[in-house]
């Protein structure tokens, strides 16, 4: 199996007085201490109140360090946000009046929720399952990362329509043009007819190429990596491609990583590629940069094509989704970049880019 690196440790938040003030120096300190080590991501909040005593935001008090990695929240987030500050989706929405009414009432509240969306200075990213229980006059909240599982339930349930219809479609018509050649089994079969059947195979064998690719991308075999070089050879297999679309490919200075080099030859190959594939009147251009975060690298993919539609850029990460109903290809590019993005202990994510076209920037520790 392939080798997980893990997040850099993030700087804990010092102390929370209010909950010091709730359960005294020690206890607090031992509460801390108890949720330190767990596996969830736990946050304590506290309520602010308006001059009639309604509660109009949280002040955030307490991070474990799950939380913090899993959202990358550095150690001055807690100081310069309050909660709808540093989340303005949460202002007015069912989950705020839920906060309220288990601050007011001590009822808990548990739901499935999604989160793409900054979140201070860093970012929320994922499903989870929320669960809100009263701490003293505050909150307790612990979210339970169940990413993975939707993420493989709807693979499966896409990897069944996939049978059912994308890997269906040319096996049919490959046995339609072997009958074409059985009943005309005395001539030579017509250059027509040869062409669709090669197309047809050649479609069968991407998809499935596109499926094993996607199950060995969490497979990692780790080195030193100059990122530079990497898309100089990047540029040399997309050369035929670039060329026939007069596209340019640029690039910043790249830092060198520790990565799987031939899984972040394919990130990079896909992620060009797509924005060559998918340019707008203008020649293509593409901008490849890096700038460093903390304990990370920020890889961004800039293009002018035809950008992506805000509604389907989390979408487009998800196995065999297609970018409109007119693109074509097998839907498993982005998902394999997402997936080794992610065994390398990154994210990845889409942007519209200023003046038009798409960002796509990705995460590898530093």
């Amino acid at each position: 199996m392939g080798e997980r690196v893990a997040d850099a440790e993030p700087e804990r938040w010092g102390a929370d007085p209010r909950l010091e003030a709730l359960l005294g120096a020690q206890g607090a300190a031992g509460f801390r201490a108890l949720l330190e080590g767990f596996p969830d991501a736990i946050g304590i909040v506290w309520p602010l109140r308006d001059g009639s005593g309604d509660i109009v935001d949280f002040a955030l008090g307490y991070g474990n360090p799950t939380m913090l990695r899993s959202f990358r929240l550095p150690a001055a987030t807690r100081d310069r946000y309050t909660l709808l500050e540093a989340l303005p989706r949460m202002r007015g929405s069912r989950a705020f009046t839920e906060w309220v009414a288990v601050c007011e009432t001590g009822r808990s509240w548990i739901r499935e929720i999604v989160y793409d969306t900054p979140f201070g200075d860093g970012y929320m990213l994922g499903t989870f399952v929320q669960r809100v229980a009263r701490l003293g006059d505050g909150l307790l909240i612990v979210l339970t990362d169940i990413t993975e599982q939707r993420r493989n339930e709807a693979e499966l349930r896409n990897f069944a329509d996939l049978v059912a219809h994308d890997l269906r479609e040319p096996i049919i018509g490959i046995a339609h043009l072997i009958t074409m050649l059985e009943r005309c089994a005395e001539e030579p079969p017509s250059a027509d007819v040869l062409r669709l059947l090669r197309e047809t195979t050649e479609r069968a064998h991407a998809l499935i190429d596109g499926v094993l690719s996607y199950s060995r991308a969490g497979e990692l075999r780790r080195e030193r990596i100059d990122l530079g070089d990497l898309l100089v050879e990047v540029g040399e297999d997309l050369r035929p491609l670039l060329a026939d679309a007069h596209a340019t490919l640029h690039a910043d200075e790249l830092p060198e990583v520790d990565g799987d080099p031939r899984h972040l030859r394919r990130v990079l190959q896909n992620l060009v590629g797509n924005a060559v594939k998918f340019h707008g009147e203008q020649p293509p251009e593409v901008h490849v940069s890096a700038r460093r975060r903390g304990g990370e690298w920020v890889i961004g993919v800039r293009d002018n094509g035809i950008g992506i539609d805000p509604d389907q850029a989390t979408r487009i990460f998800d196995m065999f989704s297609r970018v409109g109903d007119a693109a074509d290809g097998s839907g498993i590019g982005l998902a394999v970049c997402r997936r080794v993005v992610e065994a390398h202990g990154g994210v990845i994510w889409v942007e519209p880019a200023e003046g038009g076209g798409s960002v796509f920037s990705f995460t590898l520790p530093a």
